[in-house]
């Protein structure tokens, strides 16, 4: 395909088909979505010039993971967002089968796009490229030759995702990478004008240090620091979505994960020194590759890609021209040692009515309706299982629900049109008490457990009219719930 011909084609693309995709039943209404075809990882999360800036995967021209763009969506409070012009096509030699992942950041008043230029030869054969982008306004890119060609000595050619900072005057990129052994690796490169990089070394990886076999391959790698709001400590983070992790009990349940690292980087060495286990972000079936960064109040935010990849047979939304969508941003905050996520406080400006519940219940009892809401619920002295149902009717409803017993918190959907009926479940520390705050739109739901100890994200699938919203407990159970509808 010629060049010229990838703008007419997405253009094309989307005329043809928005249409039919804008009315598909299940189409979200409060998260970044493609306005046709599929989307996947967040890139380039950035505030700029007074708005926050979402780029993100986007295949126009259809519903499995080819012709990648730049997807581009602006936004004054990060839940109502306008498309703009594409950001990068892959329209140059050193990006022709696909602009995949990378970060952004701002400098001297100049947004710039650090992203992998994916090329592949007749016979299957990648080569890949980190290159860079830099506009004046925020819409308008111009690209600039490769600053990184393919990959240093001991690895394979699967090594994108650039993550971009700044430390001390000097700018930093950490990138997943997989070693010639076939193991998951990040490594870290620096620079002293944005333009030239250096190779520092690996920082860490499956059988890298002390931590043995964990993957084939890391993606989407993010480093940060955050503040532990009760000691005081400053710690380091390191975000992965390793590919090829086997299921332990309830833990990687997904195709791939998405998770961090405690520990500290030493920039001199260089390496990550873990010093915690590997943490799963989000318990649910749909988070991968997020991306985080620091906007002008001071908050470490995130989003999510909310799907995981090879798993587009299972929605049926496919059929209509489109699937995924990113997560809702959330704050993230370590307490005494433990990541936090947290609803954005913009969530309360798009409250609408609000109805509130407050009894002891035994057995069912419903409570409500609706289709897209926020809902905070708590329920005390527990002596058995309780619960919520969402969407409910039509032999449809998903479940959240404390097993007492187990001790878990579980998250059933299975009463849904996706073809994986699998539970999602976690250990809980404390089951006499529980708090539930959960936004559902049209075809998702994200649960935050316990002030945010704990995330889970899926994608529900009900059918056209459920919309019950029931309670439950085996024994009785005080029960207070507030539910809001979405402006």
């Amino acid at each position: 395909m010629d060049f010229k011909d990838v703008k007419i084609n997405e253009e094309k693309a989307v005329l043809e088909n928005k249409e039919r995709v804008a009315k598909d039943f299940w189409r979200q209404k409060y998260h970044v979505q493609g306005i046709v075809g599929l989307i996947n990882d967040p890139n380039g999360f950035t505030q700029f010039k007074g708005k926050y800036h979402m780029f993100y995967q986007w295949n126009p021209l259809g519903v499995d993971h080819k012709n990648k763009t730049w997807g581009h969506s602006v936004s004054d409070d990060l839940l109502h967002w306008e498309r703009c012009e594409t950001a990068l096509r892959p329209d140059t030699w050193y990006s022709k089968n696909g602009v995949y992942s990378g970060s952004g950041i701002v400098i001297d008043g100049k947004l710039y796009l650090f992203y992998t230029g994916n090329v592949k030869d007749d016979e299957g054969n990648r080569e890949s490229y980190q290159c860079l982008a830099v506009s004046e306004d925020g819409e308008h890119f111009e690209r600039w030759e490769p600053s990184i060609v393919n990959q240093p000595d001991g690895y394979t050619r699967d090594i994108r995702d650039p993550k971009i900072w700044e430390k001390d005057g000097k700018y930093y990129a950490v990138l997943g990478i997989q070693s010639e052994k076939l193991e998951g690796k990040v490594v870290l490169y620096s620079s002293e004008n944005i333009k030239d990089w250096k190779f520092e070394g690996e920082i860490a990886g499956a059988n890298h240090g002390k931590l043995k076999d964990f993957g084939f391959m890391w993606e989407c790698p993010d480093y940060f620091q955050l503040k532990d709001e009760k000691t005081g400590k400053i710690l380091d983070l390191l975000v992965v979505s390793p590919q090829g992790l086997e299921p332990e009990g309830d833990l990687y349940q997904n195709k791939y994960q998405t998770g961090y690292f405690f520990g500290k980087l030493d920039y001199a060495k260089p390496e990550f020194e873990i010093s915690s286990d590997f943490v799963e972000i989000d318990r649910g079936h749909d988070f991968y590759a997020p991306q985080s960064m620091e906007d002008d109040k001071g908050r470490r935010l995130i989003v999510g890609w909310m799907g995981v990849p090879e798993e587009e047979e299972d929605f049926p939304m496919t059929k209509n021209g489109w699937i995924h969508s990113l997560t809702l941003p959330r704050e993230l905050k370590v307490i005494d040692g433990k990541l936090y996520q947290l609803p954005i406080k913009e969530m309360e400006t798009i409250r609408g009515e609000k109805i509130e519940f407050s009894s002891k219940v035994k057995g069912t009892e419903k409570v409500g309706t609706g289709t897209i809401y926020e809902l905070n619920a708590k329920f005390k002295n527990i002596t058995g299982n309780v619960g919520l149902k969402l969407r409910v009717g039509k032999e449809s409803e998903t479940i959240l629900k404390l097993d007492y017993a187990d001790k878990k918190f579980v998250l059933d959907r299975s009463k849904g049109e996706q073809v994986d009926k699998s539970l999602r479940k976690v250990a809980l520390d404390n089951v006499n008490e529980l708090e539930l705050t959960v936004f559902v739109d049209n075809s998702s739901i994200e649960v935050f457990i316990n002030g945010g100890k704990e995330v889970f994200s899926s994608k529900i699938l009900p059918k056209f009219g459920a919309d019950g919203i029931e309670v439950f407990a085996d024994n009785e159970t005080d029960v207070e719930i507030v539910k809001w509808e979405w402006k």
